[in-house]
C-alpha cells in the first residue's frame, strides 16, 4: 500500500473528527436554532397580522353592509312618502277637475237659464196680458217672481248634490293629511319626569328641618302653598305636595340649600329658611326664562323678539302638567303638529302654529290668580298685542268659541293628536275604574249574558253567555249589540275588541257490563 494514501486518509480523519468536534463548541448550532425560533415567531406575528387585517376586513364589510341597509331603509320610506305626496296631488288634481267641470257645467247650466227666462218672460207676459188683462209692469212683477222661484229651486238641488260629493271628498282629504302628520310628528314622550320626593343620607337634618315640635316645616308651608310629608317615600326622605308645582320646586331648592348650610352652621333658623326660599324663587324664575327660550327656539324663532314676561309664562309651563302630561312639551308638540296640517292643506302655517303653541299659555298663572286657563289665555295674548285670528285659534280649542277659520280647527286636531296618542296622558285610578264599570255596565245590559270580565286593561271586553238562551246562530249579532253600545255610550281611546263565549258541556257515564255465564 502506499504510504503517502495512508498519511492522506489519516489526515483527512483528522480533519474530519477535529471539524465535529469544533463544530458543536463554537455556538453555530445554537444560532441556527436560534434563526429558527425567529423565524416561527415572524411566521405567528405574520399570521396574527393577517387575521387582524382580516378581521378589520370584515369589520369595514359590516360598517358598509349596515349603512346600506340604512340608506335603503331611508330611500324606501322616502318613496313612501313621496307616493303619499303623489295621491295627495293627484286627489288635489282630481278634485280641482271636478270644480272646473262643475263651473262649466254651472255657467251652462246659467246660460241656458238665462235664455230659457227670457223665452218664459215673454211668453208669460203674452199670456198673462191676454188671459188676465194686466199691464205689462204687473205682468212684469209676476214673470220676475216665478223665475226668482225657478232658478232659487235649482240652485238648492245643485248645492246639496255638490255639497254630497264635496264632504265625501274632504273626509277622504282630511283622514289623508292626519295620517301624514301623525306619522311624521316623532317627539320624545311629553309626560313629565319632575319629581318632588327629597331622599337624604344624613338622619340629623331630618330633624333640624322640623325644628322643634316642626315649627321650622311650619314656618315653610306658610311661605309657600305646599305640604311637606315625612318619610312618605320611605325612610330618610321628604315629600313637597302641593298643586302648584312650580311653587313645589321651589320648596325643593330651598330644602337642597337648606341641608348645606344646616351642616355647617349644625342648626335652621326661619331666617335661613326665608333666604333659602328667596335664593330658590330666583333660581326658578332664572329656569323659567331659560326654558322659554329654548321652546321658542325649537319654533325657530328669535327670543329676543319675545317679550320678557310672555318668555317667562312660556317657561313656566314647564312646571305645569295636565293629566301628568308635560305643558310645555305639550305646547311644542301642538305646534309641528299644527305647523305640518297648515302645510298640507295650504293655510296660514304662522297663525296655526303659534296659536297652537299659546293655546295653554294662561296655565302659567291659572294658580295665582284663578280663573279659566282659556281666558288667561286671551288677555295674556290680547295684552301683548298678538292678531285676532291667532287669539281666536287658541281660544277656542275647548270649544270657548265656535271654529271660524282652518287655524281654529287645526288648533283643536293638533289638541287631540297630541293628548290622545298613547301614552301621552296618565288616567287616574278612579277614572280608569269608572270605565272598566261602565264597560261591564253596558255589556251586562244584554239578555243571556251571565257574566263580564274586563281584559287587558279595558281593551277587551270578555262576556260569558247562557247557553240555553243565547243560540250559535245568534253569537255574532249579540257582540255587534255590544259593541254598538259600548261606542254610544264610553268613552275611550283607540279600540275595544269584544269576546262573547257560549260554553257547552256533555257528559255521560261508563258503567261495566255483567259478564254471560
Amino acid at each position: 500500500m502506499n504510504p503517502l494514501f495512508i498519511v492522506t486518509v489519516l489526515v483527512l480523519g483528522g480533519l474530519s473528527f477535529a471539524i465535529a468536534r469544533f463544530i458543536p463548541g463554537s455556538g453555530v448550532e445554537i444560532k441556527l436554532q436560534d434563526k429558527e425560533k425567529d423565524l416561527e415567531e415572524a411566521k405567528k406575528e405574520a399570521d396574527r397580522i393577517y387575521q387582524g387585517a382580516k378581521e378589520k376586513e370584515e369589520s369595514i364589510k359590516r360598517t358598509f353592509k349596515e349603512e346600506e341597509d340604512d340608506l335603503k331603509r331611508s330611500i324606501t320610506s322616502l318613496n313612501e312618502l313621496i307616493e303619499q305626496k303623489e295621491q295627495l296631488c293627484k286627489r288635489r288634481t282630481e278634485r280641482n277637475k271636478n270644480f272646473e267641470q262643475n263651473v262649466q257645467k254651472i255657467q251652462k247650466e246659467a246660460k241656458t237659464f238665462l235664455s230659457e227666462a227670457e223665452e218664459i218672460k215673454l211668453t208669460a207676459m203674452r199670456r198673462l196680458s191676454k188671459v188676465a188683462d194686466l199691464d205689462q209692469e204687473r205682468a212684469l212683477e209676476q214673470v220676475k217672481t216665478e223665475l226668482e222661484m225657478l232658478i232659487t229651486d235649482g240652485k238648492e238641488q245643485r248645492m246639496e248634490t255638490e255639497l254630497e260629493e264635496f264632504q265625501e271628498d274632504i273626509l277622504r282629504h282630511a283622514s289623508a293629511v292626519l295620517q301624514v302628520a301623525i306619522q311624521r310628528l316623532g317627539v320624545q314622550s311629553s309626560v313629565d319626569k319632575n319629581t318632588t320626593t327629597l331622599h337624604f343620607k344624613n338622619d340629623k337634618f331630618l330633624g333640624m328641618m322640623a325644628g322643634k315640635n316642626g315649627k321650622n316645616v311650619a314656618f315653610l308651608e306658610s311661605l309657600l302653598p305646599v305640604s311637606i310629608i315625612f318619610n312618605h317615600a320611605g325612610a330618610k326622605s321628604i315629600h313637597i305636595g302641593g298643586l302648584n308645582l312650580l311653587q313645589r320646586n321651589i320648596a325643593k331648592h330651598a330644602i337642597l340649600k337648606l341641608e348645606k348650610q344646616a351642616i355647617k352652621k349644625q342648626g335652621i333658623t326661619h331666617s335661613m329658611i326665608k333666604d333659602a326660599v328667596s335664593d330658590a324663587e330666583i333660581k326658578i324664575m332664572r329656569i323659567c326664562d331659560e326654558k322659554g327660550r329654548w321652546a321658542l327656539r325649537q319654533l325657530g324663532k328669535d327670543p329676543n323678539d319675545t317679550p320678557k314676561e310672555l318668555v317667562n309664562y312660556i317657561g313656566r309651563l314647564y312646571f305645569r302638567t295636565s293629566y301628568g302630561q308635560n305643558i310645555i312639551h305639550h305646547s311644542l308638540e301642538m305646534a309641528f303638529a299644527a305647523r305640518l296640517i297648515a302645510e298640507l292643506i295650504g293655510s296660514d302655517v304662522e297663525t296655526a302654529m303659534m296659536g297652537t303653541f299659546y293655546h295653554d299659555i294662561g296655565k302659567a298663572i291659572d294658580h295665582d290668580i284663578g280663573g279659566s286657563h282659556d281666558d288667561i289665555s286671551k288677555e295674556i295674548l290680547e295684552k301683548h298685542g298678538f292678531d285676532s285670528d291667532l287669539v281666536r285659534a287658541a281660544y277656542c280649542h275647548h270649544d270657548k268659541v265656535p271654529c271660524l277659520k282652518p287655524a281654529d280647527y287645526i288648533c283643536k286636531a293638533a289638541d287631540a293628536i297630541s293628548g290622545g296618542r298613547p301614552g301621552a296622558r296618565m288616567e287616574s285610578v278612579t277614572n280608569y275604574f269608572e270605565r272598566m264599570k261602565e264597560l261591564e255596565k253596558c255589556a251586562s245590559h244584554f239578555e243571556g249574558v251571565r257574566k263580564v270580565l274586563t281584559m287587558s286593561a279595558g281593551r277587551e271586553v270578555r262576556v260569558i253567555v247562557d247557553q240555553s238562551k243565547v243560540k250559535d246562530n245568534l253569537m255574532q249579532s249579540l257582540a255587534d249589540d255590544i259593541a254598538e253600545k259600548i261606542s254610544e255610550e264610553v268613552s275611550f281611546p283607540g279600540i275595544i275588541k269584544v269576546n262573547l263565549l257560549r260554553i257547552t258541556k256533555s257528559a255521560d257515564y261508563a258503567r261495566e257490563k255483567q259478564r254471560r255465564r
